[in-house]
């Protein structure tokens, strides 16, 4: 019943003290500490490309609002160049 490979029997206590009680097979028995873990990081790997995916995508927005502030202001001063000059 040890699920942590090379460590000692973590149940020892318990069936010495006769309470340990084992359960029938059921839909979670192979779940154990390295698949959570193994979860944990998969999770997590996926969040950070997601967070990265859209570091880019706000980089590339900024970009496109910075050009069009940039548009903006030469019109108004060519309009005002224009107006000048009339």
């Amino acid at each position: 019943m040890s699920f942590l490979p090379g460590t000692s029997d973590p149940y020892t206590d318990a069936k010495e003290m006769g309470i340990l009680r084992e359960v029938a097979s059921h839909p979670y028995s192979h779940v154990n500490a390295t698949e959570i873990v193994n979860r944990i990081l998969k999770s997590r790997a996926l969040y950070e490309e997601r967070q990265r995916v859209k570091g880019v995508k706000g980089i590339g927005e900024e970009a496109v609002r910075r050009r069009e502030e940039m548009e903006k202001e030469s019109e108004q001063k060519q309009k005002k160049l224009q107006e000048q000059a009339q």
